[in-house]
């Protein structure tokens, strides 16, 4: 029995620089395999937070670096530090999604002033007041619009806002410019808790979900 001769078949193949054929052209795409997926931005999330840090530093003028690395403990300062030293080229997709949330953040400590608490969630507002603090919540909520005042006492446990109540009964006479004063006082406060991660402000969008 002779051996069948195998069937001639049109090559695909062609030598590296060689024009493409007719038949590549006309051919399907998926025939010609996936093309390359396009790189995706990534995520903050996935960015470590020390890293980030180091982004910011080394993205902004050196002034501006020294002044933030001077709000900093020791051990941050030596940390950051040491992240920048081995830290290699920085891909501009990282970079520019962390100066965004940078800039975001900022914003929202920027852009805060007393009547945004309308918009905190009654969590926020619970962890940002102290009874210490009283006199000068009621005196900064005395001048205020009537929800605002309600806003707050109703996000207090019934012990502090049995508390806050008092001082704005027993406030007595006062000047608005006084009023204006401690708003201002009790705006940075919640600035520097901010600072520390006790607490979270609203979005200057107002976009976010007020929780409660």
């Amino acid at each position: 029995m002779n051996a069948s001769t195998p069937s001639a078949r049109p090559s695909h193949r062609r030598d590296a620089g060689a024009e493409p054929s007719r038949d590549d052209l006309d051919a399907p795409a998926e025939a010609l395999g996936p093309a390359p997926a396009a790189a995706e931005a990534p995520s903050t999330a996935s960015i470590p937070a020390l890293r980030k840090a180091a982004i910011v530093l080394v993205s902004l003028e050196q002034s501006l670096s020294t002044q933030m690395l001077a709000h900093l403990d020791r051990d941050a300062v030596e940390a950051v530090t040491w992240e920048i030293a081995r830290m290699e080229r920085v891909d501009p997709a990282e970079q520019a999604v962390v100066l965004e949330e940078f800039l975001r953040l900022g914003l929202r400590r920027l852009c805060f002033v007393f009547e945004d608490l309308l918009r905190m969630g009654d969590r926020e507002i619970r962890a940002a007041f102290r009874g210490e603090d009283a006199e000068a919540w009621a005196l900064a909520l005395a001048g205020s619009a009537p929800p605002l005042r309600a806003k707050v006492l109703g996000a207090l446990n019934a012990s502090a806002a049995h508390t806050l109540q008092r001082h704005l009964e027993n406030l007595g006479p006062f000047r608005l410019s006084d009023t204006e004063v401690a708003q201002v006082e009790i705006a940075e406060r919640l600035r520097i808790l901010y600072d520390q991660g006790a607490i979270d402000l609203p979005d200057p969008s107002g976009r976010e979900e007020v929780l409660v």
